[in-house]
């Protein structure tokens, strides 16, 4: 797994969402983004006929965005994909798989509006089965007072997700890896702060006994502190611990907003990683309820 960021494949449906995505891809400079290959699917349903199926639409919009992007000084690429039943989340992953790049930047919302839906199902898929980083910046969807009418909006901003970054960890391998990513960003001077969380869950055996729970909290501090140990002198010193007790996705959630946390860097899969089952629990939870950015890290796989 590559730790750098210097290309991003961007997942686009050309939707209002993608307008939102593209206005931010100029803040992944900070992360020392240079490259962005932009890729789009256009799924055609078989009719039984013999039929034509015209993208220019698509090609034209493609290319808005690349000219925009442009003027940022970013090397960008375009990639239109289309054909009879397209799907969208292997096309993204196959993109990203051919044109070599570091990590796939992802809306938590695409052409549905369905407020209930927090996150479409082509994210839940790429964030399942990708093999690369994944960042997921998460749209909401907001009341316009002046057109009195619902609107989608980056619920919080790229440009300072690297001000505060906490990393959720259980200690199991994938957790590790998404660890040596942070470590990646700080050794390179681009984080600010960074808070180590990790949630002691209901069953463990000192939920009920103090002193056992004093004793278990006092282990996972030993664990937590040579991590923190690693990191740069920058952030080092300012660095928080956090150990907590409960539902892993509800703490972390918790602790985002009582910390004022700008990014959460976790592994897509923990120690309860099902092999049937690429996205864990606790990231679902968190990918669904988180209002700040997400970066998934996967799992190393066969």
């Amino acid at each position: 797994m590559k730790s750098t960021f210097v290309h991003a494949i961007v997942a686009l449906d050309l939707s209002e969402a993608s307008d939102l995505i593209v206005d931010a891809i100029p803040q992944f400079k900070k992360f020392g983004t240079k490259k962005v290959t932009l890729v789009t699917v256009v799924s055609v349903s078989f009719t039984g006929e013999r039929t034509e199926f015209n993208t220019e639409k698509q090609a034209k919009k493609l290319e808005e965005y690349k000219t925009a992007l442009e003027k940022h000084d970013f090397t960008v690429e375009t990639d239109l994909r289309s054909g009879t039943y397209f799907y969208p989340p292997t096309e993204i992953l196959t993109s990203a798989k051919d044109s070599d790049a570091d990590f796939v930047v992802i809306g938590s919302r695409g052409q549905s509006k369905v407020q209930e839906m927090l996150l479409g199902s082509t994210a839940t898929e790429v964030l399942q089965r990708s093999q690369l980083p994944v960042f997921l910046i998460n749209i909401d969807m907001k009341w316009d007072d002046d057109t009195e009418e619902r609107k989608l909006v980056i619920s919080k901003t790229v440009t300072d997700s690297l001000n505060h970054v906490m990393h959720a960890t259980d200690f199991s391998d994938t957790a590790d890896r998404a660890y040596d990513v942070v470590k990646s960003l700080d050794n390179e001077g681009k984080i600010g702060k960074i808070s180590l969380i990790h949630v002691q869950g209901h069953h463990a055996i000192a939920l009920k006994d103090p002193a056992s729970r004093e004793f278990l909290t006092s282990q996972n501090r030993e664990m937590l502190e040579p991590m923190r140990n690693e990191l740069s002198d920058q952030t080092r010193a300012n660095a928080e611990i956090i150990i907590t007790f409960g539902t892993p996705g509800k703490e972390i959630i918790k602790a985002i907003e009582e910390n004022n946390v700008t990014l959460i860097v976790m592994g897509s899969q923990g120690k309860g990683f099902v092999h049937e089952f690429f996205l864990g629990g606790v990231s679902t939870q968190v990918t669904r309820f988180s209002k700040i950015p997400v970066l998934l890290v996967p799992a190393k796989r066969d």
